[in-house]
């Protein structure tokens, strides 16, 4: 009997053990062996019992493994829920319902507000604490840490800098939206009327758009008719994208998206943006700043690469050599043009655009020399009007002068001379309106402190008693509830749309861009 436990060792061990004379020359099978039946069967009880026994096992488990994936599953009854959902309709705009975009139910009464409210919240929680990007209600893109001028820029967050001199916090993005934008109302003395002014100029604004995205300016009194289109639209977007309202998020989102495609349709193929030459400096930088802010905020790859087309036009085509800006290319500057064309170039800093330095070192060269020692700055020389003292400020601010300097102090002393007021005292050397109020409010706030408060505390009456309340609410020239009238010398020229856009604007002060000096 085989005592080998190898299989092959056990075979020829069993063959060695028959008789020759059943096997050939080379150990095949003589003619007449049994068939080959016989044969396995003779080696198969040749194999140890542990080997037959391993492979019978492994036979039945496979078959039972067969039989379980065959088998057929139990029969189940399928029960199917259908229900007919109606398609809700969007709630309808309520004039006697308050709302609040923050979701609270507390009823608060306000220092003023809207006759027709279209958001209300609780009193403004003040704190010194902000919620990061993360804890936001909404992600939006605030822009680069790192804004200097010779840093190449990208990515989200706030800026540090602008990038000529020191640096500073000015003319960042900031808190606006969700939680953020809540609490920084609160902390730099906004009130539940001055977001319910807001929301309902914007809504003013949306029921205004004509289809194809712009704003007719001159359906809505402005003298300038078409010229001011395109800076009538730009201002329009700066003020959704202010309020934290983008392309890919808000009840506006589609009036954003509209605005921006229009705007980017009208820039010609050497970057400028304008539907004619009228105004061609205005329009092209409000409509370069809005495009900026709204891929800073949106990092839509189209509206960056306009955008950029647009700050490359600033510079090389249309900046004066060492200079400002004026209406048309290469003209002798002016300070009213140059304020906007360095907001566009501060906003592209922030949104990660490439910015040649030279644009801002000529700005700080024309700033210079229409600033008198007391910080007065005028509009093509030293010693000029209270709204051209503001531009230069902000101006200032934003291109990284801290707010302890001389200059600005001036600056702001004469401003509190002049505080905001609805009467219109007539001439440009005493401005009273939008145009005034906004970089005054801009300035003002990034100097922060007494100037700040008693600048804000004037503020708010003069635009939450002025705006318009009530009537038809139909988008036609005669729905003019949330508006703005054009009350001084300069509004009529961009009509209603820009009162309206520069109103909403200023109001966002508290949360639009961070102030300089926080922490």
């Amino acid at each position: 009997m085989a005592t080998s436990t190898d299989l092959r060792s056990a075979i020829e061990e069993v063959q060695q053990s028959l008789p020759e004379e059943q096997f050939g020359a080379e150990g095949q099978p003589l003619a007449g062996e049994a068939d080959w039946a016989t044969r396995l069967e003779r080696r198969v009880g040749a194999m140890p019992w542990w080997v037959i026994s391993a492979t019978v096992h492994a036979v039945v488990f496979l078959l039972i493994a067969l039989l379980a994936v065959a088998a057929p599953p139990a029969n189940i009854d399928e029960v199917v829920i259908a229900t007919d959902v109606a398609k809700q309709k969007p709630p309808e705009y309520d004039p006697a319902k308050q709302r609040d975009i923050f979701k609270n139910t507390k009823d608060v009464q306000a220092d003023t507000q809207v006759e027709n409210p279209v958001v209300t919240h609780e009193p403004m929680e003040q704190s010194d604490h902000f919620e990061t990007d993360n804890n936001m209600d909404k992600r939006t893109s605030r822009g680069s840490e790192d804004a200097i001028s010779d840093i190449p820029l990208g990515g989200t967050g706030t800026v540090g800098s602008i990038g000529v001199g020191s640096g500073g916090l000015a003319g960042v993005f900031g808190y606006r939206d969700g939680g953020g934008r809540k609490k920084a109302v609160g902390r730099w003395g906004g009130s539940p009327a001055t977001e319910s002014a807001v929301e309902a100029a914007l809504r003013w604004l949306a029921r205004h758009q004509e289809k194809d995205g712009h704003w007719d300016a001159g359906k809505y009194e402005a003298t300038e008719g078409q010229a001011a289109d395109v800076g009538d639209t730009g201002l329009a977007l700066l003020a959704f994208l202010g309020a934290g309202y983008t392309e890919k998020s808000g009840v506006f989102a589609d009036t954003v998206r509209r605005a921006e495609q229009w705007l980017i349709k009208q820039q010609q193929a050497n970057g400028r943006i304008s539907v004619c030459d009228g105004r061609l400096g205005y329009n092209h930088a409000i409509a370069g700043l809005a495009l900026a802010e709204a891929f800073g905020m949106g990092q839509n790859p189209e509206i960056g690469k306009v955008a950029q087309k647009a700050v490359d036009y600033s510079i090389k085509d249309h900046q004066c050599a060492y200079s400002g800006w004026r209406y048309g290319p290469k003209e002798a500057a002016d300070l009213s043009v140059t304020g906007w064309f360095v907001m566009q170039l501060k906003s592209a800093k922030i949104a990660g655009l490439k910015v040649d330095g030279v644009g801002f070192q000529g700005a700080t060269k024309f700033l210079d020399e229409v600033t008198d020692k007391t910080g007065r700055a005028g509009y093509q020389g030293p010693g000029g009007s209270m709204c051209m003292t503001a531009v230069g400020m902000v101006c200032r601010q934003f291109m990284g002068t801290p707010n302890t300097d001389p200059l600005l102090a001036g600056g702001a002393k004469h401003l509190l001379t002049a505080p905001p007021k609805w009467q219109d005292d007539g001439g440009s050397g005493n401005e009273r309106g939008f145009y005034y109020w906004y970089y005054g409010t801009l300035g003002m706030f990034q100097m922060g402190g007494e100037s700040w408060t008693k600048w804000n505390e004037t503020l708010k009456p003069v635009l939450l008693k002025n705006q318009c309340k009530g009537g038809p609410l139909d988008g036609s020239v005669n729905d003019k509830d949330g508006s703005w009238d054009t009350e001084s010398w300069i509004d009529p020229y961009g009509g209603r749309v820009m009162t309206t856009a520069l109103g909403a604007l200023t109001l966002e002060v508290y949360y639009r861009y961070l102030p300089m000096y926080t922490k």
